[in-house]
C-alpha cells in the first residue's frame, strides 16, 4: 500500500501507518488472506452440499475445509492480536508525544490552545481510536471477504454479479453523499463537547463562588444544559441519519435476495440449478456487508478523533520553543547583572490584534538586590514577571545577562536561573526535578516554615498538600529554597499569611536570602515593609513610573 494512496487520505489511516510499520503491506496481505479464506469456506460448503452423496468427494472437501478453517483462525488471531497490541502501543506513543509537546511549548500559545482541547485529545480521542481499532480492522477483513465472495458470485452467475455490483454502487454513492454531512455533525459535536468541558471546568474550579450565588449557579447550569442539548441534537441527527442509511442498506440486501430467488429463474431456467448456491452466497455476503455499514459511524468517529489529534499536534508544534532553543541546558552559574532594554510585550486577541501589555521597559537588576514591585490590580506586574522569567517572549527589545543578550537558544538556560512562586502557582506533591534531596533537610525546612505538624516528606513525596492557601505558599517556599537558584521571584506570597509569619517573611526570610547572595524580586502591597527592600518599583498600565507615594500603595 503506497504512502500516497487513497487510503492515506483518511486521518485514522495516516495515524495508524505513521505510528506502526505493522499497518502496512504485511497486515494488508493477511487481511486479504483472511477474507479469501472466508470466501473459500463458502465455496467449499456449497460444493460439499452438492456432493453430499459422493463419499470420496465429500472426504476431500472435508479435509480442504479443515485446512481453510485453520488458515482462517490463524489469520484472524494474527489480525486481531496485532491490531490490539499495535494500536495500544501507538496510542501510548501519541499520549507521550502530546505530553512532551505540551511540556516543550511556550506559555502564551499554550494558553491560547486551552486545556479542553488538550484533555480531549489525550483522553477522549485516544479512547475513541482504541475502541474503534478492532472494528475497523474487522471491517477491512469483511471488505476483503465481500470482494472474494462477489468474485465467487460472478463465477456462479454474471447476472447475479451485475445485480450485486449495481446495488453496491448505489449504496456507496448514497453513503459518500451523506458521509460529509455526517462527519461535519460529528466534528461540530466534538467542538461543542469541548465547550461543555470548559464550562464544567468553570463549575469545578469556581465551585465556591458558584455556591455563593444562586443566580450564578443557575446561569452556569443553564449554559451546561444548553451546550449538552446542542451536542445531543447534533449526535441525534447524525445517528438517525445513519439509522435510516442502515435500514436502507439492509432492505436493499434482502431485495437482492428476492431478485435472485424470484426474478432470475423467470429470466432463464438455467439459473434454477445454481439458485441455492446464489442465495447462500448472497446470504453469506449480507453479514459482512452489514458489518461494513455498521462500522461507518465508528470509522467516522475515529477519523474525527485522528483529525483532532493531528490538529492538536500541529498547534503544539507551533506553540513550541523558538527555533534553535537548546535541548541541553548548561549548568547555572552566577551572574553580575540582569538587564531589560526597551522590552515590550503585548497580548493579542484571536484575530491577532494587539491588546494590553507592558513596556517599553528598561531595567537593570544587579545580583544580590532585594527588589519590590508594586502597583494596582491590572497594572502589569504578573505579566512583567512572566516576561522577566522568560515565560513570555518580548515583542521588542532584549533581555541580557551580564550584557550578553538572551537568545532563543539560551531560553531554557535563562529560565533555570529563577525559582518562582506565581500568584496562580501550582503545588506538586513530589519534588519533581530535585534528585537526591536529603529528607532531613526537607523536614527541617518544613519546621522552619511552621509546617512540620501539617505535612511530612515521606517516600519522595509530601504526605499531604491539602493545606490552607497560606500554608501552600509556605510549602512552595520550601521548594524554592531546595531549588537553590540565584534569582527568587515571589508574586504576593505574603498575601495569605498571618501577621506573625508575614513579619517573619519580610524581616527575616527575605534578608536571609539576600545574605546568601540571592537576587529577590517580590510583588507586594505590604507598604509597611517597603523599607526592607533595596529598591521599590511601581508599575502602572504596563509602564514603570516614578514612585511618588510609596505609603499610598
Amino acid at each position: 500500500m503506497p504512502t500516497g494512496s487513497l487510503v492515506d487520505s483518511f486521518p485514522i489511516v495516516r495515524l495508524l501507518r505513521r505510528g506502526s510499520s505493522k499497518f502496512g503491506g504485511e497486515l494488508v496481505a493477511i487481511v486479504v488472506v483472511s477474507g479469501l479464506t472466508n470466501a473459500l469456506l463458502l465455496a467449499i460448503i456449497n460444493a460439499a452440499a452438492q456432493n453430499a452423496s459422493n463419499e470420496a468427494a465429500n472426504t476431500r472437501l472435508f479435509w480442504l475445509f479443515a485446512i481453510v478453517i485453520t488458515a482462517f483462525v490463524v489469520t484472524q488471531r494474527h489480525i486481531l492480536f496485532t491490531s490490539t497490541v499495535e494500536v495500544e502501543r501507538l496510542l501510548h506513543q501519541v499520549r507521550v508525544r502530546l505530553s512532551r509537546l505540551v511540556g516543550a511549548s511556550d506559555l502564551l500559545p499554550l494558553e491560547r490552545i486551552g486545556r479542553s482541547e488538550i484533555y480531549a485529545s489525550v483522553n477522549r480521542e485516544t479512547v475513541a481510536i482504541s475502541q474503534a481499532a478492532a472494528t475497523i480492522i474487522i471491517a477491512c477483513q469483511s471488505a476483503a471477504m465481500v470482494l472474494f465472495s462477489t468474485v465467487y458470485l460472478a463465477w456462479l452467475s454474471r447476472t447475479a454479479f451485475v445485480l450485486t455490483a449495481l446495488l453496491t454502487w448505489v449504496a456507496l454513492r448514497i453513503h459518500f453523499r451523506r458521509s460529509a454531512e455526517y462527519n461535519r455533525q460529528l466534528q461540530e459535536a466534538t467542538q461543542r463537547e469541548d465547550d461543555f468541558f470548559d464550562a464544567l471546568t468553570h463549575l469545578l474550579d469556581g465551585f465556591k463562588e458558584v455556591k455563593m450565588s444562586r443566580e450564578r449557579s443557575e446561569d452556569l447550569s443553564e449554559r451546561l444544559v444548553d451546550i449538552s442539548g446542542t451536542v445531543s441534537d447534533l449526535k441525534t441527527r447524525a445517528g438517525t441519519s445513519f439509522a435510516a442509511h442502515y435500514v436502507f442498506a439492509t432492505v436493499a440486501f434482502y431485495m437482492l435476495i428476492a431478485a435472485i430467488v424470484f426474478v432470475l429463474p423467470r429470466i432463464s431456467l438455467t439459473y434454477s440449478s445454481v439458485i441455492i448456491k446464489l442465495t447462500a452466497a448472497v446470504l453469506f455476503i449480507i453479514g459482512p456487508l452489514s458489518g461494513l455499514v455498521g462500522s461507518i459511524p465508528i470509522f467516522a468517529r475515529a477519523n474525527v478523533a485522528a483529525t483532532n489529534i493531528e490538529t492538536l499536534e500541529h498547534e503544539l508544534v507551533e506553540a513550541g520553543p523558538a527555533e534553535g532553543e537548546a535541548a541541553a541546558v548548561p549548568p547555572v552559574s552566577g551572574f553580575g547583572v540582569l538587564q531589560l532594554e526597551d522590552v515590550t510585550f503585548r497580548y493579542r486577541d484571536k484575530a491577532g490584534a494587539p491588546q494590553f501589555g507592558i513596556g517599553p521597559a528598561t531595567l537593570t537588576i544587579p545580583a544580590g538586590e532585594l527588589l519590590f514591585v508594586v502597583g494596582g490590580n491590572g497594572s502589569g506586574k504578573s505579566t512583567f514577571l512572566k516576561v522577566l522569567t522568560g515565560l513570555y517572549t518580548p515583542l521588542a527589545g532584549r533581555i541580557a545577562v551580564d550584557r550578553t543578550p538572551v537568545t532563543p537558544a539560551d531560553a531554557a538556560w535563562y529560565r533555570s536561573h529563577f525559582s518562582v512562586i506565581f500568584s496562580d502557582y501550582h503545588l506538586f506533591d513530589r519534588l519533581y526535578g530535585l534528585r537526591g534531596v536529603d529528607p532531613d533537610r526537607v523536614q527541617a525546612l518544613l519546621a522552619q516554615m511552621q509546617l512540620a505538624e501539617k505535612t511530612r516528606f515521606e517516600n519522595g513525596r509530601f504526605s499531604t498538600i491539602e493545606l490552607s492557601n497560606g500554608q501552600k505558599k509556605r510549602l512552595a517556599l520550601v521548594v524554592c529554597m531546595l531549588e537553590d537558584r540565584p534569582i527568587m521571584v515571589f508574586d504576593e506570597v505574603a498575601a495569605d499569611q498571618d501577621p506573625s509569619f508575614r513579619q517573619y517573611f519580610y524581616e527575616e526570610l527575605l534578608p536571609s536570602f539576600k545574605r546568601q547572595g540571592k537576587t529577590v524580586i517580590a510583588v507586594t502591597h505590604d507598604d509597611r515593609y517597603f523599607g526592607v527592600a533595596d529598591r521599590v518599583l511601581k508599575m502602572d498600565y504596563g509602564q514603570f513610573v516614578p514612585l511618588t507615594d510609596v505609603q499610598g500603595q
